[in-house]
């Protein structure tokens, strides 16, 4: 298969009661991992590619690798950048051929972010490219409470962004963060299912990792449409390549061929439990 759009993919999702999960792709090893997942659990796909880890590796070099492995599977895989930091960014992964970006302008004033969203949009959509945006803050996962839910999405604001901009999907903040989580995270549930059920497109939640399986499960039941998961996958890849190399005699013996198909099977037994439970109640 070619790679699909997020629209095509949340479509999908919401048809067959289910959560997309959008996952953290950083290099050839953990991309296969999760398109493995992804065959073995027959559920759709979004790779996505942070916006730090694509000036690292390249657009064109994961457009390429996720390209191979959505022809290698029969699910849908879509490819996109993660929290792309302007413009110019998100245009360099239209024009490598990413099936979607993503334009976090969330802490610049509101015009600002209406502006250049709808650039985007406007380059994306002539491409048949898909444009996730967000509005609140989603901060880091070591910030107490009360800075988690002083970046809360307003829900009026989010209506009218959406109809202001056109995008296809929103990335909202209601009590997750990025990152590894000090305190075990709060989710607003009420302000949630608000926006699910009063924004006019498919609503997304970021910092899935290290969220209980019971509130994701409740985000299923909800309807949100997917959800960002990526400190579990690097947690899951370091931690088996440094098993791997535990000791000075196994650093010695190791072939780092061996130690990167220890890292790969990490991350794609990750990816399936995650999976299992974005669809739980699939029909």
């Amino acid at each position: 298969m070619s790679l699909s759009n997020y629209d095509e993919i949340l479509r999908y999702a919401k048809k067959h009661r289910m959560m997309i999960g959008a996952f953290n792709c950083f290099n050839m090893e953990s991309a296969q991992a999760l398109v493995a997942a992804a065959d073995v659990m027959h559920t759709p796909l979004i790779i996505q590619t942070y916006h730090a880890h694509v000036d690292f590796a390249g657009s064109d070099y994961m457009q390429a690798i996720a390209d191979v492995a959505a022809k290698n599977v029969n699910v849908k895989i879509a490819l996109g950048l993660d929290h792309g930091r302007s413009y110019e960014q998100a245009k360099q992964c239209i024009d490598d051929r990413y099936s979607a970006v993503m334009i976090d302008l969330a802490t610049q004033d509101y015009e600002q972010n209406v502006r250049e969203t709808s650039r985007v949009v406007a380059l994306a959509h002539s491409k048949n490219i898909s444009v996730e945006a967000e509005l609140g803050e989603i901060v880091m996962a070591d910030s107490t409470y009360e800075e988690i839910a002083a970046g809360y999405t307003d829900a009026e604001v989010a209506r009218r962004f959406v109809k202001e901009t056109g995008i296809d999907c929103l990335a909202v903040s209601v009590g997750t963060a990025h990152g590894t989580y000090k305190y075990a995270p709060k989710i607003n549930f009420a302000l949630l299912q608000e926006l699910v059920e009063t924004v006019d497109c498919p609503i997304v939640v970021h910092g899935g990792s290290g969220v209980s399986d019971e509130d994701i499960d409740r985000m299923v039941r909800l309807g949100v449409a997917k959800l960002n998961v990526g400190t579990d996958f690097f947690d899951a890849y370091k931690n088996a390549v440094h098993a791997a190399m535990a000791t000075d005699e196994l650093l010695a013996k190791c072939d780092i061929v061996d130690a990167m198909a220890a890292a790969r099977t990490a991350v794609q037994k990750v990816a399936e439990q995650k999976m299992m439970i974005f669809t739980k109640y699939r029909v």
